[in-house]
């Protein structure tokens, strides 16, 4: 009988596919289903062929039945459950605690099926930032989910993967049990210091990767980099991109910055390995970009901005911490590409770290979760 699991993605599967983000079996670790079922609670989805390698050695289906909101879930679950029903897997996994973790646990409880839902950030950070800020139409939003859904959904997975530590403490407060921190899977085959560099520069050339959102903040980027004589390549997209630009533009620095919307991310190594330092900026954001772990398994040193004292991560020592100011960026950046012996270490660093939390072993502690709930 083939091994199946059905599966509720964080996101549209085409969403992924924009951003570079398809990568060999993130669906299935270890190859160990046959099937693999994603149900698509979105509008507009991707055609099935483009996205298969989710799969890896199993074979890929998606399962559209429209968009679900806050104001509509309720009405998916019989169809959903109709769909699982007829497939009759054995795991249900969710990519969040929010409407696609309900309906899994809901219907999961319902089947008898095992559910295990992964948490990628803490809510109860994010509630509170949103009231800060003084967004209180997605501050309600979220408070509705903390009350309807997440309570449920954490206190009725059977497991829940925490992708930082930093998570732990409030899948804890919500009720969770059974809870393993499995950070973001990263190959260490696709992603080394041996990847052929794309270009070579002339002058030393600083990398970031990610969304271009307040919460990464490279604008911190950009004011240092016009004090140096160095470049910067930035490779995303989002909401802050026109700003970007403008800055760029109106500050006369087009000759020492590049944007590149997307790369797919099996081309995505050659750019790590042809540039110096990897930086990333975090405002109000806890946890471990996927940029940073696949920037440390091509060997460069991470300049990152410090987190709260109230956590800790594998990556703490092996990154060099520095404060939200464009002078802490200008000075770490200057302190590294001119000494040789620090450049050196934390290159050293970011390689002995990243091995012990290879993709290998993070993809086998993934499917451990589900043996043992099988």
């Amino acid at each position: 009988m083939a091994k199946k699991i059905f599966v509720f993605p964080n996101d549209a599967l085409r969403d992924y596919f924009k951003k570079g983000e398809i990568k060999y079996g993130h669906f299935n670790p270890c190859g160990f289903f046959d099937e693999v079922h994603v149900v698509s609670l979105f509008d507009d989805e991707i055609e099935v062929e483009k996205v298969s390698k989710l799969a890896g050695r199993g074979k890929l289906f998606i399962h559209k039945v429209g968009k679900a909101n806050l104001a509509n879930y309720h009405s998916f679950e019989e169809k959903i459950e109709n769909i699982i029903s007829e497939i009759n897997p054995l795991i249900i996994r969710a990519f969040n605690p929010l409407v696609q973790g309900w309906l899994a646990t809901k219907i999961a409880k319902k089947k008898k099926i095992p559910v295990v839902v992964s948490v990628h950030t803490n809510y109860n950070q994010q509630r509170e930032l949103l009231k800060k800020e003084k967004k209180y139409f997605k501050f309600i939003k979220l408070a509705y989910t903390s009350k309807k859904i997440e309570n449920y959904c954490l206190k009725n997975a059977d497991a829940i993967i925490c992708a930082y530590e930093f998570i732990v403490p409030y899948v804890e407060k919500m009720g969770g049990k059974n809870i393993q921190v499995i950070y973001n899977k990263v190959s260490l085959q696709n992603f080394s210091p041996e990847k052929t560099p794309v270009f070579k520069n002339k002058v030393p050339t600083i990398i970031s990767v990610g969304r271009l959102i307040d919460q990464k903040n490279h604008m911190y980027l950009l004011q240092a980099i016009k004090q140096m004589d160095a470049k910067l390549l930035i490779i995303g997209d989002g909401p802050n991109l026109q700003k970007l630009i403008d800055f760029i533009k109106n500050e006369g620095i087009s000759d020492k910055v590049e944007i590149i919307n997307s790369i797919p991310n099996e081309n995505l190594a050659g750019y790590y390995t042809s540039t110096d330092i990897y930086a990333q900026p975090m405002e109000n954001l806890g946890g471990i970009p996927i940029p940073v772990l696949e920037a440390m398994a091509c060997g460069l040193p991470i300049v990152m901005s410090k987190h709260s004292d109230d956590n800790s991560e594998i990556i703490d020592d092996s990154v060099y911490f520095v404060d939200n100011t464009v002078n802490s960026f200008r000075v770490a950046f200057e302190k590294i590409l001119s000494n040789d012996d620090l450049r050196s270490e934390l290159r050293a660093k970011s390689l002995e770290t990243i091995e012990k939390i290879n993709g290998e072993k993070m993809e086998n502690a993934e499917l451990q979760v589900y043996k043992k709930l099988l």
